[in-house]
């Protein structure tokens, strides 16, 4: 494993390029921390020769790192300075290529050597380098157990360089007291996050609302009205065809399975964890009275007829070629409808608007956009420059691209995609080749701009996603505080909980499937799963929710 000592090292001040022009005035992306002025070049060769042997105290917590406290990084750094990186690919398009990426290099004068892979390969690739001691200067976009390989000495811990250097994302983990969503469990910070909105943490729920003109029904608000929907969809001829048995009503599959609708359920639910607030307290959902009532639920939706029959074995890639084969999908679960129907379709379908304020939401912080290793000599230059990120115009560039090249605004203030412009045809691959946004959490700022300044003439589609998502956003809460588990927890509550969530998936499809009866063998499941190790798992999970409640 490669190891290093952290070299201070200071940047000189230098004329900035042109900030990121766009609506809404200029956001400084360049990040600071102090006076001093020595050269690039100056500083790194000092710093070598009045590096000291192994074992002495820059290598103590708070030796050197301590001592930067008056460093400045202004970026153009006054001298190039090159990092290596590994990253996954946006479908087939690199971050080496990326219009984006190179300006941001650009204009900070650093050049990244990149690996980038595809992301079929990202798993398997990445924890080849990293198991090989040859890892690169950065992970970005490569869905990397930053906490893990921090704790294992390859991942460097980033909470003081980021209050030192990178003062546009402190302040935004500040001000929405995000810090708990990336910290470990060690109590540092080993990733940088991608900050978004609140948001839902599954996949809507779509309903057909065309289906439901066609046979003047409301929307349901309530698992029995959306019973009575679905039966309707089934019984009515609902795509008005002539073909009476060509609809289905509820479309399931291996990924998103009923479990989905448990969101729907009238009390706070993690479906992560499968824990819920219920009268007050933390209960493990799948052991409780109220779940066996949906079970009760789900089995009728399948024994009538309601729900595609292959729900608990078709994989999730035939969702999208059934829901383009015709006008024959009721409803269904994805990120969009679009995903699942084609764009020339998705406004026939609404996201099912909650019934209880009780959705669960996301914090909209998620860690593991990017981390830094400990083979990085400068980790500070690499901080200072994620953080450009973390302004209105750095989200702008991450999500949107270069404006003049892949998006612009029309004369009404708003903006949209630049099509046809050698950046892609078509909004999907002008997003997924020129900006950062993409397949992987990435590190960046959602922009302002990217909501509220979307012309719906240039992306209908995105456009009604967020229109339907803000809604349902209306009723949503985050369930539960950020749960930090140790590593000892983790390695616990992974053995426990991978067979327990198996045996619950299973268990639902025989119940459903009418293998087994839910009365005849509802007390025969709760003993298998507290021989699986429920009470153990349940035990964790209250020990860390009442310390995150305590704090």
């Amino acid at each position: 494993m490669k190891s290093k000592k952290v070299i201070a090292l200071t940047m000189t001040a230098a004329l900035s390029l042109s900030a990121l022009t766009g609506c809404g005035g200029k956001d400084s992306q360049g990040s600071s921390a102090g006076n001093d002025k020595s050269s690039a070049e100056e500083s790194s060769s000092a710093a070598k020769e009045e590096s000291p042997e192994e074992g002495n105290a820059e290598d103590e917590p708070g030796g050197a790192e301590e001592e930067n406290t008056s460093d400045t990084i202004t970026f153009p750094l006054a001298e190039t300075m090159t990092f290596t990186a590994f990253a996954g690919m946006n479908g087939d398009y690199t971050l080496t290529d990326n219009i984006a990426m190179q300006k941001s290099l650009v204009d900070a004068n650093i050049n990244i050597e990149f690996t980038n892979v595809l992301g079929a390969d990202l798993e398997e690739k990445r924890n080849l380098v990293l198991n090989s001691g040859e890892y690169p200067d950065i992970f970005i976009k490569s869905y990397i157990d930053a906490d893990k390989y921090g704790m294992q000495g390859v991942i460097i811990p980033l909470e003081d360089l980021m209050r030192q250097y990178a003062p546009n994302l402190t302040a935004l983990l500040d001000e929405r007291d995000g810090w708990q969503y990336i910290t470990a469990s060690d109590g540092h910070v080993y990733s940088f996050p991608h900050v978004g909105n609140q948001g839902a943490s599954n996949p809507y729920f779509w309903i057909n609302q065309k289906w439901m003109n066609n046979l003047n029904l409301k929307e349901p608000t309530s698992y029995e009205e959306l019973y009575d929907v679905l039966k309707a969809f089934k019984e009515q001829d609902a795509n008005g065809n002539g073909d009476p048995n060509d609809e289905i009503p509820l479309f399931c599959n291996t990924f998103c399975n009923p479990l989905m609708l448990m969101q729907y359920q009238s009390f706070p639910y993690s479906a992560w964890e499968k824990l819920g607030i219920i009268d007050g307290k933390l209960a493990y959902v799948p052991a409780t009275e109220e779940y066996k009532e949906f079970l009760a639920f789900v089995t009728r939706l399948y024994q009538d007829g309601l729900m595609d029959p292959n729900s608990f074995t078709q994989p999730h890639e035939q969702q999208a070629p059934t829901g383009q084969s015709g006008d024959v999908l009721g409803s269904f679960f994805d990120a969009g409808a679009f995903l699942t129907v084609g764009r020339d379709r998705d406004e026939d379908y609404i996201a099912l608007t909650p019934w209880d304020d009780c959705l669960q939401l996301s914090p909209g912080i998620s860690k593991g956009g990017a981390a830094i290793t400990d083979a990085c000599e400068h980790p500070e230059v690499v901080v200072a420059w994620l953080d450009t990120f973390y302004t209105e115009e750095g989200g702008r560039l991450a999500w949107m691209g270069v404006e003049g090249e892949t998006y612009q605004y029309n004369s009404d203030g708003e903006w949209e995609w630049i099509l046809g412009n050698g950046h892609g045809d078509d909004i999907s691959t002008v997003r997924a080749s020129s900006t950062i946004q993409g397949a992987q959490t990435h590190p960046s700022v959602e922009p302002e701009a990217w909501s509220t300044q979307m012309s719906p003439s240039i992306d209908p589609d995105e456009a009604y996603l967020g229109q339907q998502a803000r809604k349902v956003w209306a009723h949503g809460v985050v369930p539960l505080p950020n749960l930090v588990f140790t590593e000892e927890q983790n390695a616990e509550l992974s053995v426990i909980k991978t067979d327990i969530d198996s045996y619950i998936t299973e268990y639902m499809a025989k119940v459903a499937t009418g293998e087994t009866t839910l009365e005849d063998s509802w007390d025969e499941y709760i003993e298998t799963l507290k021989a699986m190790g429920m009470d153990r798992m349940f035990e964790i999970y209250q020990e860390v929710y009442d310390a995150a409640i305590a704090k």
